[in-house]
Order: C-alpha cells, then sequence, then structure tokens
C-alpha cells in the first residue's frame, strides 16, 4: 500500500476519480441518508481555494485499487498550533492499517509545519472514536447533529419582534450592511465548544468577502438571512445556510449567531424560520438540512426543536499530540 500526496490544482483526473470513488463508497455505507454529490460538485470544492489557509490532500492505493484518504487543514488566522485531519477508508479496504498510514502522512505534515495538536472528527457509532483513542487521542467534545425534513410542515411560531425588520440575500452581503454583519459574526466567539478550546480570530469585512468568494469558486450556494435592529442599524442576528448549487437536495447550515445584547427577543428562531420559508418559496430544491449543536447550547437546541430538526447522530471531536 502506497500513500502519495494529491495535488488537486494538477487537474489529473484519474486521481479525482479516485478521491470521488472513496468518498462516495465511505458516504455510502457510513451515512446512507446523505445523498452523495456529482463528481464535479466535489471537483470544485477541492479544487477551490481557503481563504483562512492551506489545505494538503493523501491518497492511499493498494495494488492500483484506491483504498483511502486523508486531508489536513492548516489554519492561518486562528488556533495556529492545530492541525485538523480527517481520513477516510473505503469500507471494503478497512481494518488493514490504512487510515492510520495515512494518519501518520498527515501528523508528519503536521509537525513539518509546527502544529502540535491534530483535531480528528468521527460518528460516535462508527469504528472512528475506538481508532482514535488507541492512538492516543483525547476526546474533547461531543456534538448533536440533528436534520430537517422540509417536506413535513411545521409552525415555528416565531413572530415579529418590535424594532427589528429582515434581510435576507443570495451570495454576498450587501455594501451598506457588511460591516455591521461582520461585527455580527464576531458573537460566535462565545458559543460553546464542550472544551474544545477552539479560539476564533476576529472578523473583518474584508474576510467576509474572501468566504463568500471561496463559496463561489466551489460551486456553493450561499444564503443569508438577518435580523437588522431598526434603531442604530447594527445586524442583531443571523443564520446562514450552503448547499452544492448542482446537489441542492442536501443543505448545511453555518453560523447562527444572536448579539448579545439582543438576545432575548426571539430573533435566532426569526431568522431561521424566515430561512425555511424562503427555501419553501423558492420551490423546494432544498429537501432537507443538517446541521450540528452543542449539547450544553440549549436555547439553540430548543429552536431547532421548533423547526423540525431531529437528531440523527452525535459527532466527537478528538485532540491528537503530534
Amino acid at each position: 500500500m502506497a500513500v502519495t500526496p494529491f495535488d488537486p490544482r494538477l487537474g489529473l483526473r484519474e486521481q479525482l476519480a479516485c478521491w470521488h470513488e472513496v468518498e462516495r463508497a465511505a458516504a455510502g455505507h457510513d451515512d446512507p441518508g446523505h445523498p452523495v454529490p456529482p463528481a464535479a460538485v466535489r471537483c470544485a470544492e477541492l479544487l477551490a481555494p481557503r481563504p483562512d489557509g492551506s489545505v494538503r490532500h493523501w491518497l492511499a492505493c493498494a495494488d492500483g485499487t484506491p483504498v483511502g484518504l486523508a486531508e489536513l487543514f492548516l489554519s492561518d488566522r486562528e488556533n495556529l498550533a492545530w492541525g485538523f485531519a480527517t481520513v477516510t477508508v473505503h469500507p471494503a479496504h478497512r481494518r488493514a492499517g490504512h487510515g492510520s498510514a495515512l494518519l501518520a502522512a498527515a501528523r508528519a505534515a503536521a509537525a513539518e509545519a509546527g502544529r502540535d495538536t491534530l483535531v480528528l472528527d468521527a460518528a460516535a457509532d462508527s469504528p472512528g472514536p475506538a481508532w482514535a483513542a488507541a492512538l492516543g487521542a483525547r476526546r474533547v467534545q461531543r456534538l448533536w447533529e440533528s436534520e430537517a425534513d422540509l417536506s413535513v410542515p411545521v409552525a415555528p411560531g416565531d413572530t415579529a419582534p418590535p424594532g427589528y425588520r429582515l434581510e435576507r440575500w443570495p451570495d454576498g452581503v450587501p455594501e451598506a450592511l457588511l460591516g455591521a454583519y461582520a461585527a455580527a459574526v464576531d458573537a460566535m466567539a462565545d458559543s460553546p465548544d464542550g472544551g474544545l478550546g477552539y479560539v476564533p480570530a476576529p472578523n473583518s469585512p474584508q474576510h467576509v468577502r474572501a468566504v463568500e468568494r471561496h463559496a463561489r469558486q466551489a460551486g456553493r450556494q450561499r444564503r443569508v438571512v438577518a435580523a437588522v435592529h431598526e434603531g442604530s442599524g447594527a445586524v442583531a442576528g443571523l443564520t446562514v445556510l450552503e448547499y452544492p448549487s448542482l446537489a441542492p437536495e442536501l443543505a448545511h447550515q453555518e453560523d447562527t449567531v444572536v448579539v448579545p445584547a439582543h438576545r432575548g427577543h426571539g430573533l435566532g428562531l426569526w431568522v431561521k424560520a424566515e430561512m425555511l420559508r424562503w427555501l419553501a418559496a423558492d420551490g423546494g430544491a432544498v429537501r432537507r438540512i443538517r446541521t450540528t449543536t452543542e449539547p450544553s447550547n440549549v436555547p439553540m437546541l430548543r429552536i431547532n426543536e421548533r423547526l423540525g430538526f431531529r437528531r440523527i447522530r452525535t459527532r466527537e471531536q478528538w485532540t491528537l499530540p503530534v
């Protein structure tokens, strides 16, 4: 078995096809309810340069057959001692040491980059946690993954709080709201993380534009609903959703934020309910939404329940010394 660095920018069609085949097989086995996007979707995501760091990739092959892959994300904005590693092994080739070989490559690259910790993610009901523990990793966080089926009607019971208005947009923040939006995103800094210790870097209008540009380059549609405080013009709350433009059936919830000074008015429920109404009005191309929530974030769990989200699994974050 050989582990080989893989650079998607070189456009090697055979390697891209191998990458997609491993991801397709693993997703079909581990998460059969998750639609596997077309190869073109994943190719666009692999090619889009990250606005917040770099990504390294490896392919593992045995006797000419692709058996696994690994990704290592190295942020250049925040948590500069960490690397974020993802290891995926084809279900037909598991328990043969391929995952450990791929992780060793990512671990060596992280050390070379001056990182001292790898962060790993695994579904709690998969072999991943036992594998991570055997490697010496430590579980530091659990996240509840939930999904909403948009074909099932819900009555969220949200009301428009006095003194606020809704704004919504696809793709890019209107220039008039850009500074206020960037400031509001910073409210994510106080979100519970279960002990992981993630420290986000301060946001900026420039970084907001870079994130939007990355979504476009990766072929993802981005939608935002924001609550604006009429008196000050501040963005008081917001919610962000993304999905592949070529495979919109499943969307992923990104940030949902309510600025501390504006909490207690129902803004979180209001903006998320408006997002569902917007998707329904657009013809229902998005059929499901997935989100992950820290179990201690009780207000967000309650909002999600009112919107029809149902828990489907638990994910775990593990840290491994490099």
